[in-house]
């Protein structure tokens, strides 16, 4: 997420607290439903299954899509908000956002789902960027700019915790197609919210580079293709392989190309901070794991234990109920009072405790996954809080809101691989397959302990 869009001037008759604190509750608003809706769908992927008449490598398709877009844009949204003004920008996500969403709900098929969640991420990624920027354009006092801050955290925490046992709920009474139906309401409060309570925020002619945006794009789509295709056609696939190698070649074109220009789409002075590469790096790490392992004990939980989808969302419990008083009452003042690199390095080592437990509570009672996920948890609180203070304690003065941007795009590519790799490896065989996929989630948090050990010095 970005911060760096221009303060908005706010005309007096709108500058009560009572109005902006109006404008503010849509803010959060909005950009509880992008959160909510990162990890909502994970509890009724076996209903989609039954009801849709789905395959493993298109139920991987439902969840990512909405994801992919999301990462991939999220590298020029924040320029475009800028661009356009904050506002503008929250809107036009919000509206896109809240229509993909009516469009999901009233899925005929597989392929329209898929296609209406790609909208669904790229109205996400043009909401979530400029939400911070509206916060700071409404709100110069540091006081309550920091209060604020601190009410859009707390909610979007809420939303994180609350996803799996929302989604369950709805899926239990109404339906899978009500996870999607509830945006509607709730999306069009926050666009009225925002459009009555906060004023217009100028805009700023900004380059944007349409041509790393897109390599961006093919490189990432075409390597989480490769990876979900691998469940249904094997790794040796002629399209398996020649998506790999059209994600490669992406990649070394996106590189060639950035290298060219004076202002890249991932300013050099990001690439080259190593503080900055362990937290964008622990970023992607930690959501591999959290992504993946939802998707894969949704599976486990539902087909082979006889879970329903409400209970499967309860389950899941220790480790939201963990997350949010951590990141709250020790992450914060810990990471305040001793810097960042201690809480991360913890966090990520409690995270690889949990996901070593996952690997092993696939086929034993449910008491040893608790306990795991509570030990995640924990892991989750720490993370998340000091890996963003170390990537805005180092990003460079004048690229704030691109870093922050980058690590929200290093987390959810992170977690499209997660969900694409681990669904791939254990296909129709979940429970089974466990211990392979979660190991392999082990060694990326510990590869990612090892960054934040050698890289994270402040």
């Amino acid at each position: 997420m970005t911060d760096s869009a221009p303060v908005a001037a706010v005309r007096p008759e709108r500058s009560g607290g009572r109005r902006r604190g109006w404008g503010l509750a849509g803010v959060c608003l909005g950009f509880a439903l992008v959160i909510l809706d990162a990890n909502v769908l994970n509890v009724a992927v076996p209903t989609l299954r039954d009801q849709l008449g789905a395959d493993t490598s298109e139920l991987l398709w439902i969840v990512d899509a909405y994801t992919l877009a999301f990462a991939g844009l999220l590298l020029s949204t924040g320029l475009l908000g800028d661009r356009w003004g904050a506002r503008r920008g929250f809107l036009a996500g919000a509206i896109v956002f809240t229509a993909a969403s009516l469009a999901c709900g009233f899925a005929p098929n597989v392929a329209w789902l898929i296609a209406a969640r790609v909208l669904q991420g790229i109205g996400a990624a043009l909401l979530a960027p400029t939400s911070l920027a509206l916060i700071h354009a409404a709100y110069r006092e540091k006081r309550a700019r920091a209060k604020a801050l601190g009410t859009w955290a707390a909610i979007s925490g809420i939303a994180f915790a609350t996803g799996p046992v929302v989604g369950g709920g709805l899926v239990q009474t109404i339906g899978w197609r009500g996870i999607f139906l509830i945006n509607i309401p709730l999306g069009a409060a926050a666009i009225l919210l925002v459009w009555w309570h906060l004023d217009r925020s100028p805009s700023r002619r900004i380059a944007l580079d349409h041509t790393g945006q897109v390599l961006a794009a093919i490189t990432l789509t075409a390597a989480t293709a490769g990876l979900i295709e691998a469940s249904r056609l094997g790794w040796d696939a002629p399209l398996v392989l020649g998506a790999f190698a059209l994600a490669l070649a992406g990649l070394v074109g996106f590189v060639a190309w950035e290298r060219r220009l004076d202002q890249p789409l991932i300013p050099r002075a990001v690439l080259t901070s190593p503080p900055l590469r362990a937290g964008l790096i622990a970023g992607a790490a930690f959501n591999f794991s959290l992504y993946g392992s939802f998707f894969v004990y949704t599976l486990a939980l539902q087909h082979d234990r006889g879970y329903s989808p409400l209970l499967t969302g309860l389950a899941f419990l220790p480790l939201t109920a963990m997350h949010t008083p951590v990141a709250t009452w020790l992450a914060g003042p810990w990471t305040a009072g001793r810097g960042p690199r201690g809480p991360l390095l913890i966090g990520q080592l409690c995270a690889t405790a949990g996901t070593a437990g996952f690997a092993f509570a696939g086929s034993t009672s449910y008491p040893l996954l608790a306990v795991a996920l509570l030990v995640f948890g924990l892991g989750s609180g720490l993370i998340t809080t000091s890996m963003t203070a170390l990537v805005l304690a180092h990003a460079p003065a004048d690229g704030v809101g691109v870093s922050s941007g980058l690590l929200n795009a290093s987390r959810q590519f992170g977690g499209v691989l997660g969900v694409a790799l681990l669904g791939s490896l254990t296909a129709d065989q979940v429970t089974a397959r466990i211990p392979a996929a979660e190991a392999v989630a082990a060694v990326v948090l510990a590869l990612a302990v090892l960054a934040t050990a050698r890289g994270a010095r402040t």
